[in-house]
């Protein structure tokens, strides 16, 4: 005869049997079968679910409220701060002095305007100082001297501003004391009323020597003077 079970209650275990004693007589002792075990209720299960599922639901809100409220917490953060905190920069002035053109003070300078050339200083002569220019004419090139003669030559062959004249260094006693071939050259107006054998006296600048054929075939080299004034005698 077995056992009587007793039902095992749902949250624990079914409890081994102690061993029971070996009879001495030989027989088999009787073995207490265990009771079937008993299945769990699934309202224990649907009730564990449900509160997994209302604690995973609250920590997702908790979570999803969290995330939510950063935003408005920093836009509030943002809005919250006073312009007014903000210190204002302000330029710093610039000590430089303003520039100012000064104003220019140099007179226009005037038109040098050029003077007019001196007149040359026509210097008279010894005998002795116009035999030397008479000699070598080229050596006074440019000098200004005060001569005296008699004219010689004054036709179609010589030119309306070219004349032939015997020379000396003052005036003469004598029309023939004037002993120097000399060639003259000046300006046509300045000749218009000059002859032949007249005697004059004119301003000359000596211009070298020069060289004509005469009308015999020969050749002869005179002093060229160019004449500033003349006046007839």
């Amino acid at each position: 005869m077995t056992e009587p079970t007793n039902p095992v209650p749902p949250d624990e275990a079914p409890a081994v049997p102690p061993p029971t004693a070996q009879p001495q007589d030989g027989t088999l002792p009787a073995v207490a079968v265990p009771a079937a075990p008993v299945k769990r209720s699934n309202a224990r299960a649907w009730a564990v679910g449900g509160i997994a599922l209302v604690i995973a639901l609250g920590v997702g809100g908790a979570v999803i409220g969290a995330s939510g409220d950063e935003p408005k917490t920093t836009a509030a953060t943002l809005t919250s701060a006073s312009p007014s905190t903000v210190p204002p920069t302000t330029a710093a002035p610039t000590s430089a002095a303003p520039t100012t053109a000064a104003p220019t003070s140099a007179a226009p300078s005037p038109t040098k305007t050029t003077p007019p050339p001196k007149p040359p200083s026509y210097k008279t002569l010894s005998a002795r100082q116009w035999k030397l220019i008479a000699k070598n004419p080229d050596a006074y090139i440019g000098k200004h001297y005060v001569v005296y003669g008699r004219v010689t030559q004054f036709d179609a062959a010589t030119g309306t501003d070219t004349f032939r004249a015997d020379v000396a260094h003052r005036r003469m006693p004598d029309e023939y004391d004037y002993e120097t071939n000399t060639m003259l050259s000046g300006s046509e107006s300045d000749l218009a009323d000059l002859v032949e054998d007249d005697i004059f006296r004119a301003n000359v600048a000596v211009l070298g020597s020069y060289s004509y054929d005469t009308q015999i075939g020969g050749e002869t080299t005179v002093p060229l003077l160019l004449v500033d004034s003349i006046k007839v005698l």
